[in-house]
């Protein structure tokens, strides 16, 4: 793809229709190195739609230096960028991300924490660590979305920790730690540590 096209992909971005800028993101991060290298410059632009635009063209990418690239827009000070990348790290189960999205769990209180927590979910077992930690956090709203990350992730690990969870002050982390248990096959049984 030359130059031009990619301009003009690049111009869509502008457009105020959503499906058409989408359409051109993923166009552009098909094209291999040419379209990551437009990604990446896109990724610094000043314009936060274009930095979210860049995100989608890099999940579609999925190639490992759009991966770093996406691991690093979750420290960008747009909340819609924060949230694209901890949507498509989860996707692509980037276990690599796992110690970054844990971070913006347990210190973004905006979605972008909740997407990150969706993306520990999604990525399972290797964020099953971090989600222990988290859900064992001082704030409950980080211990909800640890707990309900958890119910996927079926971590024979995070037992006590769940068990721990069924006496939370907070109903939605007991909730959760009740049904990521019971989907265990856990439930209410007594349980001991060997």
């Amino acid at each position: 793809m030359s130059t031009v096209e990619h301009t003009n992909l690049i111009e869509r971005f502008t457009s105020a229709d959503d499906d058409a800028c989408e359409a051109a993101a993923i166009v552009l991060g098909h094209q291999g190195p040419s379209g990551l290298s437009a990604l990446v410059e896109l990724l610094a632009a000043d314009e936060a739609d274009a930095r979210f635009w860049a995100v989608r063209g890099l999940w579609a990418n999925g190639a490992p230096e759009a991966v770093e690239m996406l691991i690093k827009a979750l420290s960008d000070p747009e909340e819609m960028i924060r949230s694209g990348a901890a949507l498509a790290l989860g996707e692509l189960k980037t276990a690599a991300a796992v110690e970054m999205l844990a971070h913006l769990l347990t210190t973004d209180t905006s979605e972008s924490g909740s997407h990150a927590a969706d993306a520990l979910a999604k990525i399972g077992q290797p964020a099953a660590q971090a989600l222990i930690e988290a859900v064992q956090d001082e704030h409950p709203w980080v211990r909800v979305r640890a707990a309900k990350a958890l119910v996927p992730v079926e971590s024979k690990q995070a037992i006590p920790a769940l068990f721990q969870a069924l006496d939370d002050d907070s109903y939605m982390v007991r909730h959760h730690a009740e049904e990521a248990l019971a989907r265990m096959g856990v439930g209410q049984m007594v349980y001991f540590k060997v």
